[in-house]
C-alpha cells in the first residue's frame, strides 16, 4: 500500500522533526479549513488494506487543541523515527482489537449500515435485539467492522468539524484543484486491490465528484438521488451512486447522504434499515 504509506511517511516524519505536518498547514492556509490540526498524528487509514469493503470518510475528527505540540506531548514516547512510523502502521491495522473495550456509536453506525451487505467480507452479528448479552454483542460488532473493512480519510488531518472545504458546490469548485491529490490518493489505494463495495460516506462527497473538472484524469458518472422514509424517523434519509473511472479501471461506489446525520447517532435498527435500502440501490444500478 505504497499510495499510503508514501506520503504517511513524510507527514510523520514532518511532525517528527519540525512538530508541523506542511500539507496540513497549507490546507489551514489556502482552503479556508481553520478547524485542522497540523501538529496532531494523521489517520490516512484503519483497518485491513485488502478489504472487501471500503469506507471513506471526510477526515478524522478530534478535539481543538490549541495548546498541543506532538513534540512536547507525544514524541518522547518513541525512541526515534522508525519506531514512530512502525507503531503507528501496526497500531491503525489492528486499531479495532486496540480499541475492543470501549463502546463507539459512530464505529456501531457502520456495523448496522453494513449488516445487509453480502459477500462484504464482515462477519457482523446481529446486535439490534436486546438482551443480556447486549454489550458483549456490540462490541464483538464493533470489533469486527473496524478489523475487516478498510477505511481510508480523504483528509487525513484532524479536526473539530468538516467546514469550509465542501460544504457547497461553489466551495467543492474552488478547493477541487487543492483536493485532487488526496482524491487520487484515495482512488490508487482503492485500486490496489479487488474490492467488493466503496462508500464514500457524506453528501459532500457528490459535491466533490460533481466538482471534478472535465480535463481531469478522472472521469465521474453520477447517479440519481433516492429518498427512503424510516418509520419514525423526522426526517427522511438519501443515496446516491457513483461510477468512477481512474487509470483505466472502474469503481462503483455508493455515497450515503445521511450516514453522518446526527439524529442517527444510536439509532442501529434505523441505521441498519437505510443500510438495506442503500445496499439495494447500489445493485439496480450496477447489477445489470
Amino acid at each position: 500500500m505504497e499510495t499510503l504509506l508514501k506520503p504517511l511517511k513524510k507527514d510523520l516524519t514532518e511532525l517528527f522533526n519540525n512538530d508541523v505536518i506542511e500539507c496540513a498547514k497549507d490546507l489551514k492556509t489556502n482552503v479556508c479549513f481553520s478547524d485542522i490540526s497540523d501538529n496532531q498524528i494523521p489517520m490516512y487509514f484503519t483497518g485491513k488494506y485488502d478489504a472487501k469493503t471500503v469506507f471513506v470518510m471526510l477526515n478524522p475528527g478530534g478535539a481543538s487543541q490549541n495548546c498541543y505540540s506532538f513534540a512536547k506531548c507525544d514524541k518522547f514516547k518513541y525512541n526515534d523515527l522508525n519506531q514512530f512510523f512502525d507503531i503507528h502502521i501496526k497500531e491503525h491495522i489492528e486499531y479495532g482489537k486496540i480499541d475492543c473495550g470501549r463502546m463507539d456509536n459512530f464505529d456501531l453506525k457502520q456495523a448496522a449500515f453494513l449488516y445487509a451487505f453480502e459477500d462484504s467480507g464482515l462477519d457482523i452479528v446481529d446486535f439490534f435485539q436486546e438482551s443480556k448479552d447486549e454489550k458483549k454483542l456490540k462490541l464483538s460488532a464493533k470489533e469486527n467492522v473496524l478489523m475487516n473493512k478498510l477505511q481510508l480519510e480523504l483528509i487525513p488531518y484532524r479536526s473539530s468539524a468538516f467546514r469550509g472545504m465542501l460544504d457547497t458546490p461553489k466551495k467543492a469548485s474552488e478547493n477541487i484543484n487543492k483536493i485532487m491529490p488526496h482524491i487520487e490518493r484515495v482512488l490508487d489505494a482503492i485500486l490496489q486491490f479487488d474490492r467488493k463495495y466503496v462508500i464514500f460516506g457524506a453528501k459532500q462527497f457528490y459535491n466533490l465528484f460533481n466538482a471534478i473538472p472535465e480535463n481531469a484524469n478522472i472521469k465521474i458518472e453520477l447517479g440519481t438521488e433516492k429518498t427512503f422514509e424510516i418509520t419514525d424517523l423526522k426526517n427522511n434519509v438519501n443515496v446516491n451512486t457513483v461510477s468512477i473511472t481512474y487509470k483505466n479501471k472502474k469503481i462503483n461506489a455508493l455515497i450515503p447522504y445521511s450516514f453522518p446525520r446526527q439524529d442517527l447517532p444510536n439509532a442501529y435498527s434505523k441505521m441498519k434499515q437505510y443500510g438495506k435500502f442503500c445496499y439495494d440501490e447500489l445493485n439496480i444500478r450496477f447489477s445489470k
